[in-house]
């Protein structure tokens, strides 16, 4: 992988650390997409926990993406899609869980 790919996933790790920062530890929901305050009836501190530590778990995969294709190769390129995938649907379920 290419310098510039690495500098790439440091970006985009350090912007879901930053975001998920924003919303677990200072509980700002308003950068969750869809949420309204209004409509949302579960906990928030639960909904604001979930999502953050979604945002951090994505970060760290993706600051270790380029170490891992460029050791092991492209294979884990394929289990981190599935991985972030995976851990979207399972939150989405847990949010749904939670608000009722």
């Amino acid at each position: 992988m290419t310098l510039g790919g690495f500098i790439v996933c440091l970006f985009v790790s350090i912007i879901c650390f930053l975001f998920g920062f924003m919303i677990w530890k200072k509980k700002e929901l308003s950068l969750i997409a869809g949420y309204d305050e209004k409509t949302f009836k579960g906990d928030k501190k639960k909904l604001a926990f979930a999502v953050g530590l979604l945002l951090y778990g994505i970060g760290l995969l993706t600051l270790l993406l380029p170490l891992g294709l460029e050791f092991i190769g492209s294979i884990i390129g394929t289990l981190y899609g599935i991985i972030v995938v995976f851990s979207i649907v399972v939150c989405v379920g847990y949010i749904k869980y939670i608000s009722k």
